[in-house]
């Protein structure tokens, strides 16, 4: 379906506002009960060295399932200050809202009050759609602008040739896997193997999660850097898709033409 520009722009800036008033949403319903369990948390922690030598090994048990379900829930239990920062603030809800809506789903962080979950479902049964709709948009743009520095390159013959296609694959990879994985290993001191890592199995939208940014305690990040994240697994997300189907319409076999005149 071709769409104008003015009608590419209306369509993302209305997913913005989508993705804004949800995030705003599970902010409204999840941040007061998470920094309840926060606190239930590190309340716990305290009462547990306060009593650890005249504990049973059943009570130990006890607290370890406890700080597990913890970390599950996104609570740092090891922190020195519990309280300072919450993961269902406006930012994460941002953050979080785009990875559901992508489908990539890390698991780290999900809705625990019964209103948050209800909301979940009905926000991503409309808001996946959609989020498809502009990611075929956004890609049909990324393609398009390959496709002119192609032309500029290599004339008009150079369209959908072999040499776009490594344009498109090689240029892809430097702006949306090799310079964002040097910025995540600046950002959050992994190797480099570790952060290329972690940008492909985010843009792939296998998201194991294993990989988390914005997660080292230890670390200072500016305001805004799970925004910019954010934008950046939106086109990335719009180039390896136009990635792997150009791959497949490669690797597809040809369907037999059929000859246009019949025999006598």
């Amino acid at each position: 379906m071709h769409m104008s520009r003015a009608q590419g722009t209306l369509l993302l800036a209305g997913l913005m506002t989508y993705m804004v008033m949800g995030a705003f949403v599970f902010e409204l319903l999840e941040n007061d009960n998470y920094k309840k369990l926060q606190r239930e948390t590190f309340d716990m922690k305290e009462e547990f060295f306060l009593n650890y030598t005249s504990l049973s090994p059943e009570e130990v048990e006890i607290y370890i399932q406890a700080v597990i379900k913890a970390v599950r829930l996104g609570i740092n239990p090891i922190r020195n200050d519990p309280y300072s920062q919450s993961h269902w603030d406006f930012v994460h809800c941002f953050f979080f809202v785009g990875t559901m809506l992508s489908t990539i789903g890390y698991g780290n962080l999900c809705p625990q009050t019964k209103e948050g979950q209800i909301f979940c479902v009905i926000f991503a049964l409309f808001g996946i759609p959609f989020n498809l709709i502009c990611l075929n948009y956004i890609g049909v743009l990324v393609s398009g602008l390959f496709e002119s520095l192609s032309e500029r390159l290599y004339g008009k013959e150079g369209k959908k040739t072999a040499r776009y296609i490594f344009l498109f694959v090689g240029m892809g990879i430097i702006t949306f896997l090799i310079l964002p994985s040097l910025f995540f290993q600046w950002m959050e001191g992994w190797t480099f193997h570790e952060a290329i890592y972690y940008s492909f199995i985010t843009l792939s939208t296998i998201g194991f999660g294993d990989y988390l940014i914005g997660m080292n305690h230890d670390r200072k990040y500016f305001q805004g850097y799970r925004m910019l994240t954010a934008i950046w697994v939106i086109t990335g997300l719009a180039w390896i898709a136009v990635l792997f189907e150009l791959v497949s319409s490669l690797l597809a076999p040809e369907e037999p033409q059929q000859s246009s005149q019949k025999k006598q």
